[in-house]
C-alpha cells in the first residue's frame, strides 16, 4: 500500500496498467482460495485502464496521516461511533485475514461489547467468500432475532 500511496509513477502502471492490486487479492484475501468463476467475478468490473482508476483512488485516500484528505471524516467516525451502541450489531471477522488482524477485532468487541462476534479460524478478508453458507445462516437467524423496524409506517 505505502508503494501505491507514495510512489505515483509505480502506481499508476501497477495498478492501472496492470491490475496488480485487484489481481493480489484473488490470492491473498480468501484463505480457502476462490473458484475461477469467483476471480472472474471480481476482476469484471476492473477490464480497463479507465475503470481501475477507482482502486488508485481508494488506495491513495486510505487516511494514515492528519494531511490525508480522509483523515478528518475518519477521525468524525472514530469519535462518533459510540453512537451506534444501542443497535444489534452481527460481526463476522476472518480470523486470518492479511489486512484487519484480530488485534481490529479486539478494538470492535472494546468499542461494542454487545455485539454478537462470529470469528473464523479459516476464513481470510474475504470472510464471506470462505464462509458463505454459515453466514448467510448467521445472517438470516441475527435479521430474525433483530428485525428492522418498519421506518414508514402506514396510516390505517
Amino acid at each position: 500500500l505505502r508503494l501505491a500511496r507514495n510512489i505515483k509513477p509505480f502506481a499508476t502502471l501497477a495498478i492501472l496498467g496492470f491490475n496488480l492490486f485487484a489481481f493480489a487479492l484473488l490470492y491473498m484475501a480468501s484463505y480457502k482460495g476462490l473458484s475461477k468463476d469467483v476471480k472472474s467475478g471480481l476482476m469484471a468490473p476492473y477490464n480497463s485502464w479507465k475503470n481501475r482508476v477507482a482502486i488508485l483512488k481508494f488506495i491513495q485516500d486510505i487516511p494514515l496521516k492528519e494531511k490525508d484528505p480522509s483523515y478528518s471524516l475518519g477521525k468524525y467516525m472514530d469519535e462518533n461511533l459510540h453512537r451506534l451502541a444501542h443497535i444489534p450489531k452481527l460481526i463476522c471477522w476472518g480470523k486470518r485475514d492479511f489486512v484487519f488482524d484480530t488485534e481490529y477485532l479486539a478494538e470492535w468487541q472494546r468499542r461494542f461489547p454487545d455485539a454478537e462476534i462470529h470469528a473464523f479460524p479459516d476464513a481470510g478478508h474475504y470472510v464471506l467468500e470462505d464462509e458463505p453458507e454459515t453466514i448467510v445462516n448467521l445472517v438470516k437467524d441475527f435479521l430474525k432475532r433483530n428485525p428492522i423496524p418498519d421506518r414508514n409506517p402506514k396510516s390505517v
